[in-house]
């Protein structure tokens, strides 16, 4: 099983950087619009009335304003490795008042117990480690919190696979350059950490290794995944995973 992205992360962070103010029309272009709907979904599924909420690689502030909007009352926590794009979060008018902090999600720099929820999305995928990063995801919550982890998904099913695997490799470059041009070359690139997903079975059991109940909705052919993790896993007992799948 795949635990990151490893070696390939530095080449990822470039990216990023390189896309950072075309982000989020990137993201709609390869969601057919559906990204925000997705978003608004996640965080509907595990987020407190109110409390401190952390948004891991937040990029322009997407999740956290989704969030925000949903109940005005959290207080936010956004964390990233590129200055660059916490800096279009900070502008954005949803986020006044909310903390800004630069750093990875394996070394979470929070104590534990701070956060009532944590947030990823379309960005967990991006870590170097995945296993630390859920490990600092479970240490930095509450024992009552709760994980939102929305994603790409690598379907278990050898035919949805295939069909998945065609569409980043094939059908995506196609797209970017019809909406995005030149500066959507660095977009392609996310068919590496595709590549280097888990399955999602096997994405389910690593969040099973840290929580104690693990829920799991699929859009979109098994191509996104959305994960609500919670509870403090006991010492002598597994975590607890049940799936749904949605067309």
């Amino acid at each position: 099983m795949s635990s990151g992205l490893g070696e390939d992360w530095e080449r990822i962070l470039e990216d990023l950087r390189v896309i950072a103010p075309i982000y989020e029309r990137g993201n709609l272009v390869l969601s057919f619009g559906r990204s925000p709907k997705l978003r608004k979904a996640a965080v509907s599924s595990g987020l407190p009335a109110s409390g401190l909420f952390l948004d891991v690689g937040c990029g322009p502030g997407s999740m956290s304003m989704e969030a925000k909007r949903l109940n005005p009352s959290l207080e936010a926590v956004l964390l990233d490795p590129l200055p660059e794009m916490l800096s279009y979060a900070s502008e954005q008018e949803e986020l006044v008042g909310a903390h800004f902090v630069c750093g990875v999600y394996e070394y979470l720099p929070f104590r534990e117990g701070t956060f009532d929820a944590y947030l990823a999305g379309f960005t967990l995928r991006d870590a170097r480690d995945r296993g630390n990063a859920i490990k600092e995801a479970r240490r930095v919550l509450c024992d009552d919190g709760a994980a939102v982890v929305l994603d790409l998904g690598r379907p278990d099913s050898s035919a949805k696979r295939a069909m998945i695997a065609a569409y980043w490799r094939l059908l995506v470059p196609a797209l970017l350059w019809l909406y995005l041009g030149e500066r959507g070359r660095p977009f392609r690139d996310i068919y590496l950490t595709v590549r280097k997903l888990p399955s999602n079975s096997q994405m389910l059991s690593m969040f099973g290794g840290s929580f104690e109940e693990v829920r799991a909705e699929k859009f979109l052919f098994d191509g996104v995944l959305m994960i609500t993790a919670s509870g403090p896993l006991q010492a002598v007992e597994a975590g607890r995973v049940s799936a749904t799948g949605l067309k």
